[in-house]
């Protein structure tokens, strides 16, 4: 799979999971824009010893004037961008009750805020040249939930929501939006993992993973975890449904079903909210005798 011809755009590239994409990258062919408010010179140097072109801004994502301003610069400078890799994100773990709201707001704006306002800025140019492909970063207490993670997790969540309703958007003008949730072992997560499990943690799966979802025959709408070498996709499901007359629909009764609703099958999954209601509404036709067109 090789990128020549193919410009990205890498949000959080002086280090990481950002800087690991932008060199994998770079070893594909691709020319790579590197985004950060960090340095990046080292991650810009290591490229251009690869023969790569490389160039890069400091840019805080958060700050929606400052991110105009680069975008266009961007788009001044390089006319085409093919990726666009989200990776730029903060990350401070506190209980829920501690939360300061700049904090919360920081959380919210850098994870959720900046990948919009890229998001937003490079949408036009991505339809007008029926090619994109689009990569957020997503995390574990996001999809899942963690302690003392509620401001991460909810940003990270929020991303999401912004992948599946893209993706559709998308659809028609051959840009794949796609979300990635990985672990590697790195000087955040090493002190939660001994030595010898910090070392299943390679960079190996999340590039590979990464790399596969910017492709030309890449999906669109998934959300792809890889880690410890494994590769996987999560998708959310919905349990049978159990049904309920107007009369006897009480919390009561609800209660008493619960068991049922949690282990009932087979579970369904649906490509959108549209979807969703319209099955809604032809269940519960289907329950009435209701006959539908």
């Amino acid at each position: 799979m090789r990128f020549q011809h193919r410009t990205a755009v890498v949000t959080g590239a002086a280090s990481g999971l950002g800087r690991a994409f932008a060199i994998a990258l770079a070893q594909r062919g691709a020319r790579v824009v590197l985004v950060d408010n960090q340095d990046c010179r080292e991650t810009a140097a290591a490229i251009a010893a690869l023969g790569a072109d490389v160039k890069y801004w400091y840019c805080d994502v958060a700050n929606a004037a400052q991110a105009e301003e680069v975008c266009q610069q961007i788009l001044e400078q390089v006319n085409k961008v093919d990726f666009l890799l989200l990776c730029a994100g903060v990350h401070h773990a506190c209980p829920f009750e501690k939360i300061s709201l700049s904090d919360w707001r920081r959380q919210i704006d850098v994870d959720l805020t900046g990948s919009f306002l890229f998001c937003q800025a490079f949408w036009p140019l991505m339809r007008q040249q029926i090619f994109g492909r689009i990569l957020m970063l997503t995390g574990a207490s996001g999809l899942f939930g963690d302690q003392f993670e509620a401001a991460y997790a909810s940003a990270k969540m929020a991303l999401i929501g912004l992948v599946n309703s893209l993706s559709l958007e998308g659809q028609s003008y051959n840009i794949c939006v796609n979300s990635l949730c990985t672990q590697v072992f790195n000087g955040i997560t090493g002190h939660h993992m001994a030595d010898d499990v910090g070392a299943m943690f390679s960079i190996e799966a999340p590039v590979a993973a990464a790399m596969y979802l910017l492709g030309e025959s890449a999906p669109s709408g998934q959300h792809v975890l890889a880690a410890a070498g494994s590769i996987s996709r999560l998708r959310l499901a919905e349990t049978h449904p159990a049904y309920f007359t107007a009369d006897d629909c009480t919390p009561e009764l609800v209660g008493k079903t619960w068991p049922k609703l949690s282990k009932a099958h087979p579970f369904s999954f649906q490509k959108s909210g549209e979807e969703q209601i319209v099955k809604w509404a032809r269940n519960a036709c289907r329950e009435h005798g209701v006959l539908l067109e």
